[in-house]
């Protein structure tokens, strides 16, 4: 298998959520409509829209599967596949449906289980963080680094909760007990747009568990790509991830 032209793959990225955005979310009353309330998340007819124009715009011009958070995979034969696009079509749909202005589009490429590429768009605030592995990250085309903060008493942690939580009291006082050396903690409800933070030095660390791969992927790419320190552990078949990202200095 010829290794892919990652350049010409992270401009179709780009270009495939930005005009996901202009074509899908222009239709604001009914792209909220909610197709599935769920006990801790929420589906929106968003999802599932902004799904199907990526998934058909990167199949007609690229030929590796994609792992999609609706559709599961489409055009490949699995998790085994070396190279395969990962996508969340809409990170923070419950943040999105409350006018919350935390949300965005996440699209990444993998080899196996490593990062290689990947773009997050907040058409919120007009932010496209990109990043390519070896090559480096940018916002809206400016390059972009890391925090240099060293100690965890100064540092800022962005975190969360994903739907399989368990939120019993023993659980939640060892979460309490995990991050409580941190100067102060962010949860702002998409994993995707926390990653991108520390990508640029907004935030110093990422950490969550139990988290699906669609949610971290592109964001794990962009602190991979800007020159951190990215720890993955898959717990369920490559699809639930326990995740630490940082820069060097404080994730060592």
């Amino acid at each position: 298998m010829f290794d892919p032209d990652l350049d010409v793959l992270l401009l179709l990225a780009m270009d495939t959520a930005k005009r996901a955005v202009e074509n899908v979310l222009k239709d604001t009353p009914v792209v909220k409509e909610v197709r599935l309330d769920l006990d801790k998340d929420i589906k929106l007819e968003a999802d599932y829209k902004l799904e199907k124009f990526i998934i058909d715009n990167i199949a007609q011009q690229s030929g590796y599967p994609i792992l999609s958070e609706e559709c599961g995979i489409v055009n490949g034969g699995g998790a085994s596949d070396v190279y395969r696009w990962i996508i969340d079509p809409l990170d923070g749909s419950l943040n999105y449906y409350r006018g919350i202005p935390m949300s965005c589009l996440s699209i990444s490429l993998w080899k196996d289980m490593e990062p290689i590429l990947g773009v997050v768009f907040d058409p919120n605030h007009g932010e496209t963080f990109t990043g390519l592995v070896g090559k480096g990250a940018w916002l809206n085309g400016i390059p972009i680094k890391l925090s240099d903060v060293t100690e965890k008493s100064k540092a800022v942690l962005c975190t969360g909760f994903p739907v399989g939580t368990d939120f019993s009291k023993e659980a939640l006082i060892d979460f309490v007990e995990d991050i409580r050396n941190f100067k102060k903690i962010r949860l702002f409800g998409s994993a995707a747009l926390s990653l991108a933070y520390v990508a640029c030095g907004r935030a110093d660390c990422y950490r969550e568990n139990g988290i699906k791969i669609w949610d971290v992927a592109a964001g794990l790419s962009l602190v991979k790509a800007a020159g951190g320190i990215v720890r993955i552990n898959p717990l369920d078949k490559n699809i639930i991830l326990n995740v630490e990202a940082s820069n060097a200095k404080l994730l060592r």
